[in-house]
């Protein structure tokens, strides 16, 4: 034997010898020199033979790596499953470092020694865990066939041994962990429900510690081998099989990288076995809010419970004397105990499913003998203390949800489109659970999820993935339903305070997170193209209005903000009819319940008419919002507004004024939503004061068009009016635009609205007026096809009058009874009719010329503007010849 050492130059030899049975027989009989060191006590020795075969697996050839690999696996067989513990790190770290030999041999033989060390340390190999599923890792996907069966023979031990022996087994040495920098942070919950922070939920001195495990696995977990995720798959269900272990806790740290095992071109088989893992995982996390639920639901019953029952202690207690009250006062301090023993109690099962660390910050109070027992012998669910970071999982859902251009699509360009179409819908399912799970947590996400989900409706609409657009379609309803489902208002106050929907949530939502989530829809409204989008932007905000008004409108009055919702409209200038009428629908909305905004969206409306009045489409566009605007609001209340906004504009562009006035004037005459305010005016009584303030407020903006100013008169049978407007035209200049929308005007003459007028040509002595005012048109236009028909019209009355009255004089002839003057007196009363009736035309004689007044004064500026104005163009003709073509 060489001087200094323990293992001669002949041992050696044979250990480095090439054929594997001569140095297997070697290894034999160290393991012979081992035990008997053993059998002595020896320790040294057993170090030095350690140290001289490291020193072999260091500098060695390959062949004499191989021999000191599996003679320090006999080594181990020496020691036994006790003594191995004292030698085991020097043992074990050599082998580690032969695991990334170039040659494949080595490592086989490297897995075979490991193999065999952890067969006879068992728990005591748990202390080297992290290393030995490394080394695992990289064995799984190693190019070797041998070395990777051997991998999987070493990797089913080493499982075997963390099932059996991670939960409870503590090293013979019982190792302080002192190095806890590299710890997930975890988490205990106390009675209230409250998470508190620590470092380490479990016992240090237990060989197995997942805290500190949890690093390594995720330091592998963003692999792209199929091996390797296979391999990572399997652990990961492992550890979640065994329940007190309670890595669902760190589902926040391996969800992310757990979605992305989809990715990378992963076989069919990876993506099944993750998405399984995935709904296990979500089944665990469902299962843990229920049963935390019920916990909360239980505590509450027996809080209140505890408080019916000191209430009414307290009233029979006021009965008694002094002495009584002092002698109860024990009983009082009893109570106070048994209230809080759920808390306890909590805290004491808490104590005993996880032994918490020097650094927990949850201190359990033993409880005393002279402290009574829950009487209902309340039962710890498993569950119950687990916390989960919801928010942090709902930040990483939304992370796979985020558009195509931001940096998660540009990460998988190259992912097939079918793969990132399940990652989402993964992703979204999982968002669903969580609504009802952490309502708390998507609170406070609120803006941020919406967001996303819009801008996502927008990206799959526009590439027609129609499944995909329809599953963001049904989450944005499922958050409207969320948010309706915990409106305090309406909702069980007793379930929002189970789910932590406390009041001060409540007003965080409606006073920090709603004016975020309204202005990321707006952002949204104005940053899309696409229609859907758009449409689901504003049902939103007619969402939101409706559910919270005064929060709604107080984003809008903010000084900060800058945006109105009348720039809605605005925006929508390029967008369908469907989007322009949602924007009505909202508007409409709130104009129903607040008038000052209604009169301040009619302003701004008709200046938004006034900028586009230049555009080609600009009276389609103006006839199709007042159209709508009848539909969702009082058509009568938005005409008068208009005009009176319209009377107000009268130093402002007058040909705007003209223009305005002639498309409402069309819409009034043809629209069939204005039918019932049509009818109103049909039927108008000038004598009263409230329908002569109603003609009055129209016809003073509708003398911006003298046309439109007569079919109001004619529409309202305010026929003398009409006869004043003819005979105030042939006192101005005729230009074409008059004589072509008086074309228009006897053309609709002829239209079903105009049918009672017809019917009153039938009565000349009642309406002189109508006769009169019709001549006057037919002698203004000149001769074509229109002067034709009215000309008919006018002739067919005529001989039909004419021949009745001829008709009636005969057979007043015939009769012996002769009307004559009376003689007598008219009597008082009669006198009294009399002189009503003729203050009655004298009123509407004065109100007609006011009017006549009005119409004049806005005539004479509209004819000097028209003067000053040179090439003045007749743009109205178009829109008028529309209308006519859609009457008949």
């Amino acid at each position: 034997m060489s001087e200094g050492k323990i293992l001669d130059a002949s041992l050696i030899k044979d250990l480095s010898n090439h054929i594997y049975e001569k140095r297997k027989a070697t290894a034999f009989q160290i393991e012979t020199l081992t035990k008997a060191a053993l059998s002595r006590n020896d320790s040294q020795t057993i170090y030095r033979i350690i140290n001289e075969l490291t020193e072999l697996t260091n500098s060695g050839t390959n062949s004499a790596k191989m021999g000191a690999i599996t003679a320090l696996g006999s080594v181990s067989v020496a020691l036994g499953s006790f003594a191995i513990a004292y030698f085991l790190e020097e043992i074990i770290k050599p082998i580690f470092a032969t695991f990334r030999d170039t040659d494949a041999r080595v490592r086989y033989y490297a897995c075979e020694s490991l193999y065999n060390i952890a067969k006879i340390a068992r728990g005591e190999i748990l202390l080297y865990f992290n290393e030995v599923f490394d080394i695992l890792c990289i064995l799984v996907t190693d190019s070797e066939s041998s070395v990777k069966n051997a991998a999987d023979i070493l990797d089913r031990l080493i499982k075997d041994i963390v099932s059996a022996k991670s939960t409870n087994y503590v090293s013979i040495l019982q190792q302080d962990q002192e190095d806890q920098q590299n710890e997930i942070k975890s988490h205990l919950v106390d009675a209230q429900g409250v998470a508190i922070q620590v470092n380490n939920p479990q016992d240090p001195q237990k060989a197995f510690s997942l805290p500190k495990f949890i690093p390594s696995l995720l330091e592998r977990m963003y692999t792209i081998d199929p091996f390797a995720k296979k391999f990572l798959l399997s652990w990961i269900e492992l550890f979640d099989d065994i329940p007190s272990l309670e890595l669902i806790s760190f589902l926040p740290n391996i969800l992310e990288p757990l979605i992305k095992f989809l990715f990378n071109n992963s076989p069919s088989d990876v993506r099944l076995e993750t998405e399984n893992l995935l709904n296990v995982l979500l089944k665990e996390i469902k299962s843990i809010a229920k049963v935390k639920y019920q916990v909360k639901k239980k505590q509450l019953e027996q809080r209140k419970k505890d408080g019916d029952e000191g209430d009414s202690k307290d009233v029979s207690e006021d009965t008694k004397d002094e002495k009584t009250q002092e002698e109860a006062k024990p009983k009082e301090d009893q109570q106070e105990k048994e209230a809080n023993q759920d808390e306890l109690e909590e805290e004491e099962d808490e104590d005993a499913s996880i032994k918490s660390s020097d650094t927990t910050v949850i201190r359990t109070t033993p409880q005393t003998k002279s402290e009574p027992k829950n009487p209902e012998g309340e039962v710890f669910l498993i569950g119950q203390d687990i916390f989960i970071d919801h928010t942090k999982i709902i930040h990483i859902l939304l992370s796979f949800l985020k558009s195509f251009e931001n940096e998660t699509k540009n990460e998988f360009a190259n992912e097939p489109h079918e793969i990132y179409c399940q990652v989402q819908f993964i992703a979204l399912k999982w968002l669903r659970e969580i609504l009802d799970i952490s309502p708390t947590g998507i609170l406070r996400l609120f803006p941020d999820t919406l967001s996303i989900v819009m801008k996502n409706i927008a990206i799959t609409d526009s590439e027609r993935d129609f499944e995909l657009r329809d599953s963001f379609l049904n989450f944005s309803l499922a958050l409207q339903e969320f948010l309706n489902k915990f409106n305090h208002q309406n909702g069980n106050r007793e379930e929002d305070l189970i789910l932590g929907i406390t009041q001060e949530v409540s007003d965080d939502f409606n006073e920090v997170q709603l004016p975020k989530t309204i202005n990321a829809i707006i952002k949204q409204f104005l940053g899309s193209t696409n229609e859907l989008s758009r449409i689901t932007s504003l049902q939103w905000l007619i969402f939101i209005y409706s559910r919270t008004p005064q929060e709604f409108l107080e984003v809008f009055v903010s000084p900060s903000t800058t945006f109105d919702l009348t720039d809605l409209l605005k925006y929508s200038n390029d967008s369908s009819n469907e989007v322009i009428f949602k924007v009505l629908q909202l508007l409409a909305k709130i104009s129903e319940s607040n008038q000052e905004f209604f009169k301040s969206f009619i302003i701004k409306l008709i200046k938004l008419f006034e900028q586009e009045s230049h555009e080609k489409s600009h009276r389609v566009k103006v006839d199709f919002i007042i159209r709508k605007l009848c539909v969702s609001l009082d058509s009568e209340i938005i005409f008068t507004t208009l005009s009176e906004v319209l009377t107000t504009m009268v130093d402002d562009d007058l040909e705007f004024l003209n223009m305005m006035i002639v498309t409402l004037n069309n819409i009034l005459l043809t629209a069939q939503e204005l039918l019932n305010f049509r009818k109103k005016l049909k039927n108008l009584d000038v004598y009263k004061l409230e329908d002569w303030q109603l003609f009055a407020s129209l016809f003073q903006s509708w003398c911006h068009n003298a046309p439109s100013a007569l079919s109001l008169c004619l529409l309202t049978s305010n026929y003398e009016l009409a006869f004043l407007i003819i005979k105030n035209l042939s006192e101005s200049e005729v230009t074409f635009q008059l004589l072509t929308q008086l074309d228009v005007l006897i053309q609709l003459l002829e239209s079903p609205i105009f049918l009672k007028l017809r019917l009153q040509l039938l009565e000349p002595e009642k309406h002189p007026y109508l006769y009169k005012t019709l001549y006057g048109l037919l002698m203004i236009i000149p001769q074509s096809s229109t002067y034709t028909t009215l000309r008919n019209r006018l002739t067919t009355v005529s001989s039909l009058t004419h021949t009745g009255m001829i008709a009636t004089a005969a057979t007043a002839g015939s009769s012996t009874s002769v009307l004559t003057t009376p003689v007598s007196t008219p009597s008082a009363g009669v006198v009294s009719t009399t002189g009503a009736i003729t203050s009655q035309l004298s009123i509407k004689r004065k109100r007609i010329y006011e009017m006549l007044d009005k119409f004049t004064k806005v005539q004479d500026k509209h004819e000097e503007y028209t003067t000053n104005k040179v090439g003045y163009q007749e743009s109205n003709y178009e829109g008028s010849i529309a209308a006519v073509n859609s009457i008949k």
